[in-house]
């Protein structure tokens, strides 16, 4: 991260900088990077400080066109050595107290000096330069240092990425797995990756990774394993083409099924019939549907034309030709759902058990995909209320036939239900609030579902030992979507991985060859990664059946291990500082009742974030940093591998035993980080436990 750190005014140490805004723009061209940031800096301190402006460059790094101006005025800098930017970063420390630039030790480093920052006053910094981004076969990284802001003082208020990637060859992987991105795929070449914040913490830099592959299907693996002896983590990427000729697009069959109870009247209920005119409006050339309405009572568009009894627009409809028994042809169906749509309102019980089976009464046609959009606001009031007896008799009716996406709105959704619902049917789900546009969520989520890219989808590991898989049931392939598998490995080596698939009514396989690796350090955010998917699938399987005490212990162990934080968890500090362990278990005989309305909403949309896999979840006293978790007790930082018992090497900070360290294990820098003035760290390594204690007074 470009930061202004090392503050200090003529006599004794000054209060850090405050970033305010920092805009990154990232161009990226056949592996050539140019990074443009704009930054501005705010001296809270009432007098004027100096500063020094560092940029780490890692070793590996071709950077040139190095422009770098203060309040608009062009500015010379130096691109320092490893030994002089080492001086530069220990000096920075020793003056500013702050522990996140010896993160970069063993760097090169882009320095500037930067003088008589005024009281209260601002500064405009603006950094450009350009770099060669090296590929790992077909896999990409691009690293923005955004840690190195932890010098600053409190998180970024306003921060910003904007990141278009264009290549010759066909992209396929866009990943982060530091931010929650949004992707916006503009052609097979082309895509555009941005991020927007505010009061961000800048705990972990930006990452972004892609893939390119001129094949129908682009497939990547990521790998960590810290130890030889202990199993591996992994992810599976796997992209389709984002061009879909009019000619590969497959005749689909439509059921949408709509909740018109009482809950869902008045403004929802207008929400929702504007969604269902979109999905009817675009349905493809050659597909049918058919529309669903249920309260306790359940009527549908084909049952009022097949009877002949309902009135559309003032005027008679009979049984015409080109119908079928229970679905509609696109060509000349439309004009009457929209009408059908139009005397649509909100009133009565909920009855989700007997809409579904209505959904599910007929087989599909084998040669065409039935996709059921499944929409909701509330949980069941009437028939069949057990969710989980409801997730058996859909299983049963169904029998991975139809492919079930659900859509929940409101507060009072039981997303457990409707998660498992998806994830079992081939599907996938989403939720908004009441006052959240329905009909943009619902239109996003039908784009992409109308055109299947690859259905019943399957892969082969080959000579590699796969275990706890997630998700277990995997979805089918659409359109500007990407398959994201976490898992854990057995062995090592290189294997055929192979992709299997229906596309059209032909079965298809594709096959790349991958190495799982023996050791591998990078990738260290995919412990964590898997780690977050796995929990949310046990606590969906106790919301759903029953806690049971393997589950529960489960839970704890994956909770505490990997520093998920869950609805059923929580990590109390010892009022004396202490370092004993303290676990508080919260869970409730229903999970709806864990969390308060309306924190149950802001929970889901923390949770969709850890299954969609774009986001790794900080909380004030859990840190995730690489492969470690720390947990803060009372005024000390606590590593969870810590027995609290064991004894500990202290070190205090700034001292030449401290540098001595951090020069000789140079990796554990980037966990002291987190450590800031009063507060101590206990880090374990290697068998050593290392407590890392404020500089005496």
């Amino acid at each position: 991260m470009l930061s202004i750190v090392s503050l200090r005014r003529r006599n004794g140490l000054a209060v850090p900088l405050e970033i305010n805004n920092c805009h990154v723009n990232i161009a990226v061209n056949n592996q050539v990077a140019r990074t443009k940031i704009d930054q501005v800096f705010t001296n809270p301190n009432a007098f004027p400080v100096d500063g020094i402006y560092i940029f780490p460059v890692a070793d590996d790094v071709v950077v040139s066109n190095l422009a770098l101006s203060i309040d608009g005025k062009l500015v010379n800098g130096k691109l320092l050595s490893q030994e002089e930017s080492h001086r530069i970063y220990r000096d920075s420390a020793r003056y500013g107290g702050n522990r996140a630039i010896l993160e970069h030790l063993g760097t090169r480093a882009f320095v500037v000096e930067v003088p008589q920052i005024p009281a209260y006053g601002e500064r405009r910094v603006q950094f450009e330069y350009s770099q060669i981004i090296s590929a790992d076969s077909d896999l990409t990284k691009y690293t923005y240092p955004l840690s190195l802001a932890k010098s600053a003082s409190g998180p970024i208020r306003n921060f910003h990425v904007e990141m278009e990637i264009e290549s010759e060859n066909e992209l396929r992987t866009v990943y982060s797995p530091s931010h929650e991105v949004a992707i916006d795929r503009k052609d097979d070449c082309h895509v555009r990756v941005s991020y927007k914040g505010m009061d961000v913490d800048p705990d972990d830099d930006f990452l972004c990774y892609y893939a390119v592959s001129d094949e129908n299907f682009g497939i990547t693996l990521l790998t960590h394993r810290a130890d030889e002896k202990e199993d591996g983590y992994f992810m599976l990427l796997v992209s389709p083409k984002y061009e879909v000729k009019q000619t590969e697009i497959v005749e689909k069959d439509f059921i949408f099924v709509l909740d018109r109870s009482g809950s869902m009247a008045r403004r929802k209920i207008e929400q929702a019939k504007a969604a269902l005119r979109y999905c009817v409006q675009n349905l493809n050339d050659g597909d049918r549907f058919n529309l669903i309405l249920f309260n306790e009572d359940i009527s549908s568009l084909s049952d009022s034309l097949n009877r002949g009894e309902e009135w559309f627009g003032g005027e008679r409809w009979n049984n015409a030709a080109g119908l079928s028994d229970k679905l509609i042809d696109v060509d000349g169906g439309r004009e009457k759902a929209f009408a059908f749509i139009e005397d649509i309102d909100g009133r009565g019980l909920t009855n989700i058990n007997g809409a579904l089976l209505t959904a599910l009464a007929e087989k599909p046609d084998p040669k065409r995909p039935r996709i059921i959009v499944f929409l909701t606001d509330g949980q069941p009031t009437v028939s069949v209320r057990n969710p989980a007896q409801i997730l058996k008799n859909v299983a049963k009716a169904n029998k991975n036939l139809s492919r079930i996406f659900v859509f929940g709105v409101g507060y009072d959704v039981n997303d457990h239900m409707l998660d498992k619902m998806a994830a079992d049917n081939g599907g996938t789900r989403n939720y908004v609030t009441p006052n959240e546009d329905i009909e943009e969520a619902v239109s996003s989520l039908f784009r992409k579902m109308k055109e299947p890219v690859l259905v019943d989808v399957g892969i082969n590991f080959g000579q590699i030992v796969t275990k706890e898989l997630t998700p277990k049931n995997l979805p089918d392939l659409f359109r500007e979507e990407q398959l994201t598998i976490l898992g854990r490995y057995e062995g090592h080596g290189d294997t055929a991985l192979k992709l299997r698939g229906i596309i059209g009514s032909e079965q298809h396989e594709f096959s790349k060859s991958t190495h799982f690796s023996e050791l591998e350090p990078d990738n260290d955010f995919l412990p964590h990664l898997w780690a977050q998917r796995r929990i949310a699938e046990l606590v969906d399987e106790a919301a759903l059946n029953g806690r049971t005490r393997e589950l529960d212990e489960e839970i704890e162990r994956l909770s505490k291990k990997y520093g998920v934080l869950t609805p059923y968890t929580a990590f109390a500090a010892a009022d004396d500082g202490s370092l004993g362990r303290q676990y508080i278990s919260r869970m409730s005989e229903a999970y709806t009742d864990a969390i308060p309305m309306p924190e149950r909403i802001k929970y889901n949309r923390e949770l969709e974030k850890r299954k969609s896999d774009r986001y790794r979840m900080q909380y004030a006293d859990t840190k995730y940093i690489g492969r470690k978790t720390f947990y803060r007790r009372g005024k000390i930082w606590v590593d969870t591998e810590y027995d609290g018992q064991s004894e500990r090497k202290k070190i205090e900070f700034d001292s030449d035993a401290y540098y001595q360290l951090m020069n000789h294990l140079p990796e554990l820098a980037k966990y002291s980080k987190i450590a800031k003035d009063t507060l101590s760290m206990v880090i374990c390594h290697e068998g050593v436990n290392y407590e890392i204690i404020p500089p005496a007074v």
